[in-house]
């Protein structure tokens, strides 16, 4: 929105918004640095799970599990769902809604469905694509035919994509304080950190697969980041039930 001239002030005038190619888009996600990084690291931690690091898993999943009949129902009912979609989707939903209403755009509501969607694609590929057995199997190898889905954890890209999608928004429209930012930073590391452990410790994934969830949550939250700097607001508002309606003129005071 511009103004016709400095000294003149009248209706604004809307310019058009020239939206990025495809090509564009492409190359700002390939030019990402962090992306860079976060795809080369989810890369080498793939060739690493193939065989290089299957002594780490295995002694990882062999360790004795004190307390188990105790604490297997429980762990699985509680801290397990933490970053289970079912839990971390509806936080992201609530979110999402409240800052679109606040702040009367569509663009928290694409920036969720888009980062979730992508996410969910790239790890379902990597599932599909490996084929790695479960760890309550005790054999780490891949290419195990179907059926087998153990990598990469959907769990540990839910803690970071999701939960890291939240943080975002929130900083994104200025939702929260400073301190308050630390404190749910902090909180996401803890969810990524509890996750693993209990994942671990159930026999529902293998070290390198919450490793390289985790990358491929970090992945897609950055691509999604990276497109939120490039694709222009546009005329969402037009859109937004609450705009675009003409309103009477003001009722004057006798």
């Amino acid at each position: 929105m511009v103004r016709t001239s400095e000294y003149a002030p009248g209706p604004p005038v809307v310019r058009a918004v020239r939206w990025p190619s495809v090509s564009e888009i492409a190359w700002g996600v390939a030019s990402d640095r962090v992306a860079i990084m976060l795809a080369v690291a989810l890369i080498a931690m793939t060739m690493l799970a193939a065989g290089p690091l299957h002594p780490v898993d295995n002694f990882l999943n062999e360790l004795p599990r004190p307390f188990w009949d105790v604490l297997r129902e429980p762990l699985i009912l509680w801290p397990d769902t933490v970053a289970s979609r079912a839990v971390a989707l509806p936080v992201l939903g609530v979110t999402v809604l409240q800052l679109a209403y606040w702040h009367r755009s569509w663009r928290p509501i694409v920036l969720g469905a888009v980062g979730v969607v992508g996410m969910m694609s790239l790890v379902s590929v990597m599932k599909l694509g490996t084929n790695r057995g479960h760890a309550k199997h005790f054999d780490p190898d891949f290419f195990m035919g179907p059926g087998h889905v153990a990598f990469p954890s959907g769990h540990g890209a839910n803690a970071i994509l999701i939960y890291g999608l939240v943080l975002f928004l929130i900083i994104r429209f200025g939702a929260a304080r400073p301190h308050i930012i630390r404190r749910l930073a902090y909180c996401i590391v803890g969810i990524a950190l509890l996750q693993s452990t209990v994942s671990i410790y159930l026999h529902f994934h293998w070290f390198t697969d919450l490793v390289a969830g985790m990358f491929a949550g970090g992945f897609a939250l950055r691509v999604t980041i990276r497109l939120d700097r490039m694709i222009p607001h546009g005329r969402t508002v037009e859109w937004w039930p609450w705009y675009g309606r003409k309103e009477g003129p003001l009722a004057v005071k006798e």
